[in-house]
């Protein structure tokens, strides 16, 4: 049995969040952010960008970032981009090596993770979520940090052949109906002269436990592409590139869905001006009604009976506009991370901070919330943003300290069961550490108050 080494004091940090002008003269969550790169590679330089937003919920982006943190929207970690910061995002994941998932998201989607825990952790899990439905952009809206815009498979399959005429990267087409990728190649070929298409497959097996792996695989291998799009369906797509992730060789794989139909013309997509209205489903709903029928009306139900209970808890944030500061205590297994007062965008770059700390050096992740007094949808993007890194990395991101207000929002919000509530104690009731019974009842604040230890701990 190897054992740790006792290290020295335990190491103690307090990052500061300077508080903004407007927030001086009454007004909420306005101020510069300094936010990294959720999609790079541990330790890589902050992409820096600046978000104002103002009461009313209008925001200000200046496009200053190629990345931003993603924004909590009913339980999935989605990326605030246009279609072609998506591109050049996906540009960045191709560059910077391993295999990185990207999962557009639309109501459907939606529902579905929320049903299945293993395809939430899945698409919580994604380098890139985009919001492929008009209706989670308005949920954006509502809960105070809009999406950026609708950005759809179907409009990412000709940027990419764009960018890969332009790059050459090259691009595997997988999936769809016997035969469609084929066309799908030669439209794109046609539109995009360049592509490099370097194979199309589409197996007979449409079962997910029945399906050759081992033949999809070689003729993947044998390709050598840097794009990978998967057009099973949801959610058989994302649960193949997630079982093969590890095995695929392949930089970027993204599920389209039906996209290639799309292209080659089997199923009309409607005019730009419906698209803008967020009514394109409609279109498709009278194409396809007897299989999209009842579909939509489980997803509409879906949202209803959530989206209520998610603004309530919206609306109980109420603004904070004092201090915010993120505090850090390190021992020998755990770095804990404790958040004071407002858990926003601002609190972006202390939060990375900590995250790469705590893979650097092997360290599983406490977040102590019970100071926190607000919380934003991007606040929690940015949490939702380093427990994937932690999860990439082998460790873990568990919370601490939760109130009741504190868990009404997690249920409310979807995210409850993402995250494991943190037990100070092992099996037989020791302490983890000689220092944790005494950091336990630390205050970073230097009041005499107690920070409960949470003792129960969620699957």
């Amino acid at each position: 049995m190897v054992t740790q080494a006792p290290r020295k004091a335990s190491l103690k940090r307090d990052i500061r969040i300077p508080e903004s002008a407007e927030g001086q003269a009454g007004r909420a969550d306005r101020g510069n952010a300094i936010a990294s790169d959720p999609m790079a590679a541990v330790g890589a330089a902050f992409v820096r960008y600046r978000m104002d937003a103002c009461v009313g919920r209008e925001w200000k982006l200046e496009m200053k970032r190629s990345f931003q943190h993603p924004i909590a929207v009913l339980g999935l970690p989605m990326n605030s981009l246009t279609a072609d910061e998506a591109v050049e995002a996906m540009e960045r994941l191709i560059l910077s090596g391993g295999t990185h998932q990207v999962s557009p998201v639309n109501l459907d989607v939606w529902l579905n993770s929320l049903a299945d825990p293993h395809l939430h952790r899945i698409m919580s899990g994604c380098s890139l979520v985009l919001p492929d439905g008009m209706p989670l952009v308005w949920v954006s809206g509502l809960m105070g940090c809009p999406l950026a815009e609708r950005v759809t498979g179907v409009d990412l399959v000709p940027r990419l052949a764009a960018l890969s005429a332009h790059k050459g990267y090259g691009i595997f087409l997988l999936g769809s109906r016997e035969g469609v990728a084929d066309r799908a190649s030669k439209v794109l070929e046609h539109n995009y002269p360049g592509v490099r298409i370097v194979g199309t497959y589409a197996p007979s097996e449409e079962n997910l436990t029945r399906m050759d792996h081992s033949e999809i695989l070689n003729r993947i291998h044998s390709a050598r592409p840097d794009i990978l799009l998967v057009a099973f369906g949801n959610p058989k797509q994302e649960k193949w590139i997630w079982m093969h992730r590890k095995r695929l060789g392949v930089p970027l794989a993204m599920g389209v869905g039906g996209s290639f139909d799309i292209l080659v013309g089997d199923t009309r997509r409607a005019p730009r001006w419906l698209q803008r209205c967020g009514l394109e489903w409609a279109m498709r709903f009278v194409q396809e009604p007897q299989r999209l029928g009842p579909r939509y009306l489980r997803d509409f139900i879906g949202l209803g009976r959530r989206l209520p209970l998610a603004l309530v808890a919206a609306w109980m944030q109420r603004p904070y506009l004092g201090q915010s500061k993120v505090s850090t205590v390190t021992t020998p297994q755990v770095m804990h991370v404790y958040l004071h007062g407002r858990l926003a965008s601002e609190s972006a770059e202390a939060l990375q901070e900590a995250t790469t700390a705590s893979i650097v050096n092997g360290l599983v992740m406490v977040a102590h919330l019970g100071a926190v007094k607000q919380v934003t949808a991007a606040g929690l993007g940015v949490l939702l943003s380093s427990r994937r890194q932690m999860l990439e990395a082998g460790l873990s991101l568990s919370l601490a300290g939760l109130n009741l207000k504190m868990r009404f929002l997690l249920h409310a919000w979807c995210v409850q069961p993402l995250f494991d509530e943190w037990q100070p104690t092992i099996e037989r009731g020791r302490s983890l550490t000689p220092e944790m019974d005494a950091m336990a009842r630390m205050n970073l604040t230097g009041e005499q108050e107690v920070l409960t230890a949470q003792t129960r701990l969620r699957g």
